[in-house]
Order: C-alpha cells, then sequence, then structure tokens
C-alpha cells in the first residue's frame, strides 16, 4: 500500500501506465495464463504503489486492460507469419531435449539463480518426460532479462544463452574436464539454432554467450 502524501491524479496516470505495461509485456511474454497475471500484477504493483482505498478500483482496471489488450494482441496474432520465431524455438527446445540437453527459456532472475534451479527444472521435466534425468548431460538457457518491460515496447528482442555440463556421478575428472564438455554442449546448442535458421552471434569461446536476436511473437504459453 503506497505511503505517498503526494498522492494525486498524476499519481494515479502514471500507475495505470505501469498497469498497463506491465499487463502488455507478460501477455506478449506469455509466461503467465491471465489470471496468474492478475494475481501478479495485484500483488507486485497495485498493493505497492497504490493507497489501500483505492485498490478494488485499480484492480478492476487491470481486469479490464487484460481483455482489452487480448484482443489487441489477437488482431495483431492474426498478421503473423505460419511460422514465427518462438515455434523455431520450441523446437530447438525438443531437438536438444532428445539431445539430453535443457534448454531453459526465460529462466529466472539472473545465472546464478537459474544454475541453481537448473536440478528443479529438470526435475519437473521428469515428470511430464520419465527417462529424461537419466539422459541429460548439459543445459542451456536464457533469463528473464526485463523481458516484460522490453516487449511492452516491441517484439524484437535480443537473449543471450549461458550453458553448461553436467558432469556424471562417478566422474573422477569434472573440474578438468568441464570447459571442454561445456563448449560442446555450447556448439551443439549453435548447432540446432543454425538448423532452425537463426543467426547465432557467438565467437565460440567459453567466455562468451550465445547471442540470438528473436522477433518474439509466440503463441502458446512458455512450458
Amino acid at each position: 500500500m503506497s505511503q505517498n502524501n503526494d498522492w494525486n491524479d498524476a499519481s494515479r496516470a502514471e500507475l495505470r501506465a505501469t498497469i498497463r505495461n506491465f499487463i502488455l509485456g507478460e501477455l506478449r511474454l506469455k509466461r503467465l495464463a491471465p489470471e496468474d497475471l492478475l494475481d501478479s500484477c495485484c500483488a507486485s504493483i497495485i498493493e505497492e504503489e497504490s493507497p489501500a482505498e483505492e485498490e478494488a478500483d485499480f484492480e478492476q482496471f487491470a481486469e479490464e486492460e487484460v481483455e482489452r489488450i487480448k484482443t489487441e494482441l489477437q488482431s495483431e496474432e492474426a498478421t503473423w507469419p505460419a511460422e514465427t520465431d518462438c515455434d523455431r524455438l520450441d523446437r530447438v527446445e525438443l531437438e536438444l531435449r532428445k539431445r539430453g540437453i535443457l534448454l531453459w527459456q526465460v529462466s529466472p532472475c539472473c545465472d546464478t539463480c537459474t544454475v541453481s534451479e537448473i536440478s528443479l527444472r529438470i526435475d519437473a521435466i521428469e515428470l511430464r518426460e520419465p527417462g529424461f534425468k537419466d539422459q541429460v548431460r548439459g543445459y542451456s538457457f536464457f533469463i528473464d532479462q526485463n523481458m516484460p518491460e522490453s516487449l511492452a515496447e516491441t517484439t524484437e528482442t535480443s537473449v543471450y544463452l549461458g550453458y553448461g555440463w553436467l558432469s556424471p556421478a562417478d566422474s573422477k575428472d569434472a573440474a578438468d574436464d568441464y570447459e571442454t564438455n561445456a563448449l560442446g554442449i555450447a556448439r551443439e546448442v549453435e548447432g540446432c539454432l543454425r538448423d532452425e535458421g537463426f543467426e547465432v552471434n557467438w565467437d565460440g569461446s567459453f567466455s562468451r554467450k550465445i547471442g540470438l536476436a528473436l522477433n518474439w511473437r509466440r503463441r502458446n504459453l512458455l512450458a
């Protein structure tokens, strides 16, 4: 709840713009279902910024904006090509998974948080696809990187994929082997991306992430 003594019509207009941009960015990202998006908007924006006596009004505004923006995006989607970058990226994810490599799109927060949660992500996929946990040997990911905020402005974006190797439990030389094997994972990721027609920006060095320009036009929720 806001305690701002300068709360006025300008503050209300600014909060409505913040809510609108949040909803637009998240609906384009397709990370959350609309009902979860509304819950997140209420918890992270409205309850933090609005005076308590006006929270209900802003919650109603957010609900109306979700419906309005959904309709706008449906019209936008009707102009998309049959196959988008996100469709191709999903195929890359599936192909890599067949090879025992996890591709995590829009992973949490930062590299450190993502890497710390890789095992949880593998467990979640194992529930859907039994056997994956036994064959997974590496991973790649790109983090949130403020994507919702960016997507509220444009669908054109760039992501940078980190990568890593998961050493076998019985490996005695994991530290010595890590860079070599991680680079092997990265090259497979790069190859799958190129096979789907993406232009990849990577010099092949361990110190660099894999750069990828995307037009983020996603039809389905991120899994």
